[in-house]
Protein backbone atom coordinates (compact mmCIF):
# COMPACT_ATOMS: atom_id res chain seq x y z
CA UNK A 1 0.00 0.00 0.00
CA UNK A 2 2.98 2.15 0.89
CA UNK A 3 4.35 1.57 -2.52
CA UNK A 4 1.00 2.07 -4.04
CA UNK A 5 1.06 6.03 -2.36
CA UNK A 6 4.55 6.95 -3.62
CA UNK A 7 3.41 8.49 -6.57
CA UNK A 8 1.09 10.66 -4.40
CA UNK A 9 4.17 11.90 -2.12
CA UNK A 10 5.82 15.59 -2.17
CA UNK A 11 8.59 15.72 -4.34
CA UNK A 12 11.50 16.85 -2.51
CA UNK A 13 13.62 19.84 -3.18
CA UNK A 14 16.32 17.83 -5.05
CA UNK A 15 14.01 16.56 -7.61
CA UNK A 16 14.97 16.26 -10.76
CA UNK A 17 11.70 17.31 -12.59
CA UNK A 18 11.50 20.62 -10.74
CA UNK A 19 14.05 22.50 -12.26
CA UNK A 20 12.62 22.96 -15.56
CA UNK A 21 9.93 24.42 -14.15
CA UNK A 22 11.62 26.50 -11.73
CA UNK A 23 13.84 27.72 -15.16
CA UNK A 24 10.94 28.63 -16.81
CA UNK A 25 9.08 31.16 -13.96
CA UNK A 26 12.64 32.58 -13.81
CA UNK A 27 12.95 32.89 -17.23
CA UNK A 28 16.14 31.15 -17.81
CA UNK A 29 14.71 27.84 -19.40
CA UNK A 30 14.75 26.84 -23.19
CA UNK A 31 11.56 29.23 -23.31
CA UNK A 32 14.52 32.22 -22.59
CA UNK A 33 16.89 31.62 -24.64
CA UNK A 34 15.74 33.89 -27.38
CA UNK A 35 15.93 36.92 -24.61
CA UNK A 36 19.40 35.78 -23.22
CA UNK A 37 20.29 36.43 -26.59
CA UNK A 38 19.61 39.70 -26.80
CA UNK A 39 22.19 42.48 -25.94
CA UNK A 40 22.93 43.15 -22.77
CA UNK A 41 22.70 46.75 -22.97
CA UNK A 42 19.19 46.10 -24.34
CA UNK A 43 18.04 43.67 -21.89
CA UNK A 44 18.64 46.46 -19.13
CA UNK A 45 17.34 49.47 -21.25
CA UNK A 46 13.42 47.03 -21.46
CA UNK A 47 13.98 46.27 -17.42
CA UNK A 48 14.63 49.91 -16.72
CA UNK A 49 12.03 51.67 -14.50
CA UNK A 50 9.93 54.47 -16.50
CA UNK A 51 10.20 57.66 -13.59
CA UNK A 52 6.99 59.00 -14.18
CA UNK A 53 7.54 61.82 -11.74
CA UNK A 54 10.87 62.98 -13.57
CA UNK A 55 9.38 62.75 -16.66
CA UNK A 56 6.72 65.02 -15.73
CA UNK A 57 9.34 67.22 -14.17
CA UNK A 58 11.24 67.04 -17.06
CA UNK A 59 8.45 68.18 -19.52
CA UNK A 60 7.14 70.67 -16.94
CA UNK A 61 11.43 72.76 -17.39
CA UNK A 62 11.08 72.26 -20.98
CA UNK A 63 7.49 73.87 -21.40
CA UNK A 64 9.30 76.82 -19.26
CA UNK A 65 11.71 77.33 -21.90
CA UNK A 66 8.68 76.92 -24.76
CA UNK A 67 5.67 78.56 -23.63
CA UNK A 68 7.16 82.07 -23.21
CA UNK A 69 9.47 82.53 -25.79
CA UNK A 70 6.23 81.45 -28.17
CA UNK A 71 3.90 83.87 -26.45
CA UNK A 72 6.53 86.44 -27.32
CA UNK A 73 7.14 85.63 -30.83
CA UNK A 74 4.00 85.36 -31.71
CA UNK A 75 2.53 88.92 -30.26
CA UNK A 76 5.65 90.01 -31.98
CA UNK A 77 7.69 91.12 -29.46
CA UNK A 78 10.60 88.42 -29.53
CA UNK A 79 12.62 88.52 -32.31
CA UNK A 80 15.82 86.95 -31.12
CA UNK A 81 19.41 87.95 -30.89
CA UNK A 82 20.73 91.07 -32.27
CA UNK A 83 23.52 91.23 -34.48
CA UNK A 84 24.98 93.94 -32.06
CA UNK A 85 24.30 91.74 -28.78
CA UNK A 86 27.08 89.40 -29.73
CA UNK A 87 29.93 91.87 -29.00
CA UNK A 88 27.91 92.81 -25.68
CA UNK A 89 29.54 90.81 -22.14
CA UNK A 90 25.67 91.55 -20.54
CA UNK A 91 24.88 88.74 -23.12
CA UNK A 92 27.20 86.10 -22.26
CA UNK A 93 26.94 86.63 -18.95
CA UNK A 94 23.41 86.83 -19.17
CA UNK A 95 23.33 83.20 -20.94
CA UNK A 96 25.65 81.56 -18.79
CA UNK A 97 23.28 82.79 -15.22
CA UNK A 98 20.27 81.75 -16.86
CA UNK A 99 21.69 77.83 -18.01
CA UNK A 100 23.76 77.55 -14.85
CA UNK A 101 20.27 77.69 -13.24
CA UNK A 102 18.27 75.68 -15.14
CA UNK A 103 21.44 73.17 -15.69
CA UNK A 104 21.02 72.90 -11.62
CA UNK A 105 17.31 72.48 -11.96
CA UNK A 106 18.36 69.53 -14.55
CA UNK A 107 20.36 67.95 -12.01
CA UNK A 108 17.91 68.64 -8.93
CA UNK A 109 15.59 66.09 -11.47
CA UNK A 110 17.99 63.68 -11.62
CA UNK A 111 18.70 63.42 -7.74
CA UNK A 112 18.87 60.01 -6.63
CA UNK A 113 19.79 58.49 -10.20
CA UNK A 114 23.16 56.98 -11.22
CA UNK A 115 24.56 60.16 -12.92
CA UNK A 116 27.43 58.26 -15.14
CA UNK A 117 24.73 56.26 -15.97
CA UNK A 118 21.81 58.99 -16.54
CA UNK A 119 24.00 61.57 -18.13
CA UNK A 120 26.53 59.01 -20.45
CA UNK A 121 29.45 60.39 -18.93
CA UNK A 122 31.80 57.85 -20.45
CA UNK A 123 34.26 58.77 -23.40
CA UNK A 124 32.82 56.61 -26.66
CA UNK A 125 34.03 53.32 -27.68
CA UNK A 126 34.48 54.42 -31.01
CA UNK A 127 35.39 58.26 -31.91
CA UNK A 128 35.53 57.32 -35.65
CA UNK A 129 31.48 56.30 -35.43
CA UNK A 130 30.68 59.61 -33.70
CA UNK A 131 32.82 61.73 -36.30
CA UNK A 132 30.60 60.26 -39.53
CA UNK A 133 27.69 60.88 -37.44
CA UNK A 134 28.49 64.06 -36.83
CA UNK A 135 29.79 65.00 -40.01
CA UNK A 136 26.27 63.46 -41.59
CA UNK A 137 24.42 65.90 -39.08
CA UNK A 138 26.13 69.04 -40.16
CA UNK A 139 25.38 68.44 -43.74
CA UNK A 140 21.84 67.65 -43.63
CA UNK A 141 21.60 71.06 -41.04
CA UNK A 142 23.63 73.00 -42.99
CA UNK A 143 21.59 71.82 -46.19
CA UNK A 144 18.44 72.27 -44.77
CA UNK A 145 19.45 75.58 -43.64
CA UNK A 146 20.64 76.89 -47.01
CA UNK A 147 17.23 75.93 -48.29
CA UNK A 148 14.95 77.27 -45.96
CA UNK A 149 17.20 80.57 -46.77
CA UNK A 150 16.38 79.89 -50.50
CA UNK A 151 12.88 78.96 -50.96
CA UNK A 152 11.69 80.76 -47.64
CA UNK A 153 10.61 84.08 -49.21
CA UNK A 154 11.39 87.09 -46.74
CA UNK A 155 12.77 84.31 -44.09
CA UNK A 156 14.58 85.68 -41.15
CA UNK A 157 16.95 83.65 -39.28
CA UNK A 158 15.71 82.98 -36.05
CA UNK A 159 19.33 81.65 -34.68
CA UNK A 160 21.39 84.26 -36.39
CA UNK A 161 24.82 85.82 -36.15
CA UNK A 162 26.17 89.02 -36.60
CA UNK A 163 27.37 89.83 -39.95
CA UNK A 164 30.12 92.42 -39.14
CA UNK A 165 32.89 92.81 -36.85
CA UNK A 166 33.89 94.91 -34.24
CA UNK A 167 37.88 94.05 -33.33
CA UNK A 168 37.17 96.86 -30.49
CA UNK A 169 34.88 94.35 -28.77
CA UNK A 170 36.72 91.18 -29.31
CA UNK A 171 37.05 90.12 -25.66
CA UNK A 172 33.31 90.12 -25.62
CA UNK A 173 32.68 88.48 -28.82
CA UNK A 174 34.97 85.96 -27.24
CA UNK A 175 32.47 85.53 -24.02
CA UNK A 176 29.78 85.33 -26.54
CA UNK A 177 31.85 82.22 -28.06
CA UNK A 178 32.47 80.75 -25.16
CA UNK A 179 28.77 81.31 -23.88
CA UNK A 180 27.45 79.47 -26.94
CA UNK A 181 29.94 77.40 -27.80
CA UNK A 182 30.97 75.55 -24.79
CA UNK A 183 28.23 76.45 -22.08
CA UNK A 184 25.23 76.35 -24.03
CA UNK A 185 25.59 73.08 -24.94
CA UNK A 186 26.94 71.34 -21.78
CA UNK A 187 23.32 72.74 -20.53
CA UNK A 188 21.35 71.65 -23.52
CA UNK A 189 22.10 68.07 -23.72
CA UNK A 190 22.46 67.48 -20.60
CA UNK A 191 18.60 68.30 -20.70
CA UNK A 192 17.95 66.47 -23.67
CA UNK A 193 20.02 64.02 -24.37
CA UNK A 194 21.32 63.59 -21.19
CA UNK A 195 18.44 63.37 -18.34
CA UNK A 196 15.74 63.53 -21.35
CA UNK A 197 16.99 60.80 -22.92
CA UNK A 198 17.97 58.44 -20.11
CA UNK A 199 13.89 59.22 -19.10
CA UNK A 200 12.74 57.72 -22.12
CA UNK A 201 14.88 55.11 -23.40
CA UNK A 202 12.73 52.66 -21.50
CA UNK A 203 10.24 53.30 -24.07
CA UNK A 204 12.57 52.46 -26.98
CA UNK A 205 15.57 54.73 -28.25
CA UNK A 206 13.91 55.30 -31.42
CA UNK A 207 11.26 57.39 -29.37
CA UNK A 208 13.86 58.81 -26.81
CA UNK A 209 15.28 60.22 -29.87
CA UNK A 210 11.99 61.62 -30.94
CA UNK A 211 10.82 63.15 -27.90
CA UNK A 212 14.36 64.90 -27.08
CA UNK A 213 14.62 66.39 -30.77
CA UNK A 214 11.15 67.68 -30.73
CA UNK A 215 11.89 68.85 -27.06
CA UNK A 216 14.67 70.47 -28.20
CA UNK A 217 13.35 72.42 -30.62
CA UNK A 218 10.85 73.81 -28.51
CA UNK A 219 12.81 74.24 -26.35
CA UNK A 220 14.34 77.04 -28.84
CA UNK A 221 11.03 78.77 -29.35
CA UNK A 222 11.96 78.75 -33.25
CA UNK A 223 9.15 79.02 -36.10
CA UNK A 224 11.32 79.70 -39.34
CA UNK A 225 14.04 77.49 -38.08
CA UNK A 226 12.03 74.12 -36.66
CA UNK A 227 13.45 72.24 -39.61
CA UNK A 228 16.88 72.94 -38.75
CA UNK A 229 17.06 72.56 -35.87
CA UNK A 230 14.78 69.59 -35.90
CA UNK A 231 17.06 68.01 -37.91
CA UNK A 232 20.10 68.82 -35.56
CA UNK A 233 18.39 67.20 -32.41
CA UNK A 234 17.49 64.35 -34.56
CA UNK A 235 21.39 63.66 -35.42
CA UNK A 236 22.49 64.31 -31.83
CA UNK A 237 19.56 61.84 -30.93
CA UNK A 238 21.06 59.54 -32.93
CA UNK A 239 24.78 60.03 -31.82
CA UNK A 240 23.58 59.47 -28.08
CA UNK A 241 22.09 56.67 -28.99
CA UNK A 242 24.40 55.04 -31.40
CA UNK A 243 27.74 55.86 -29.03
CA UNK A 244 25.99 55.95 -25.61
CA UNK A 245 27.70 58.24 -24.47
CA UNK A 246 27.18 62.35 -24.31
CA UNK A 247 30.20 64.28 -24.88
CA UNK A 248 30.14 63.70 -28.75
CA UNK A 249 27.04 65.06 -28.72
CA UNK A 250 28.25 68.26 -26.55
CA UNK A 251 31.58 68.23 -29.26
CA UNK A 252 28.75 68.25 -32.13
CA UNK A 253 26.59 71.27 -30.69
CA UNK A 254 29.47 73.13 -29.60
CA UNK A 255 31.28 72.80 -33.47
CA UNK A 256 27.44 73.70 -34.79
CA UNK A 257 27.06 76.80 -32.48
CA UNK A 258 30.42 78.11 -32.62
CA UNK A 259 31.03 77.52 -36.51
CA UNK A 260 28.55 79.84 -38.00
CA UNK A 261 30.05 82.64 -35.43
CA UNK A 262 33.47 82.46 -36.44
CA UNK A 263 32.58 82.34 -39.98
CA UNK A 264 30.61 85.27 -40.11
CA UNK A 265 33.38 87.04 -38.24
CA UNK A 266 36.04 86.02 -41.06
CA UNK A 267 33.49 87.16 -43.82
CA UNK A 268 32.64 90.68 -42.15
CA UNK A 269 36.18 91.22 -41.83
CA UNK A 270 37.28 90.18 -45.37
Amino acid sequence: AARGRDHLRQPSRSDTSLPPLLQYARGDGPRARVARSAPRGARRRLTRPLHRGRILAWTALIALLAIPSYALRFDGRLTGLQPDDFFKYSTAIAAISVDAVLLLIVLLIARGLPLRETFALRAPSSWGRALLIGVATLVAAYTISYLEVTLVSGAGREQGVPEFWDPTRLGAWAANLFAIAVFVPIFEESLCRGLGFALFEPLGAQVAVLVTAVAFTLAHGVIVDIPVILATGIGLGYMRASTGRIYPCIALHGFFNGFGLVVAALVARG
